[in-house]
């Protein structure tokens, strides 16, 4: 993850879920969902 406040890219993220999928619409589109343990990760 990047583009986020600081502790939200050092965490070390967990992908669960991954689709990608296609559309006449919108085109290809990925899709993630993600994890991160909870006692690891803080915010000041």
């Amino acid at each position: 993850m990047s583009g986020f406040k600081q502790p939200i890219d050092d965490a070390e993220w967990t992908i669960t879920t991954l689709t990608h999928s296609v559309s006449p619409d919108s085109g290809f589109i990925t899709s993630l969902d993600l994890e991160v343990k909870i006692d690891e990760f803080e915010i000041e």
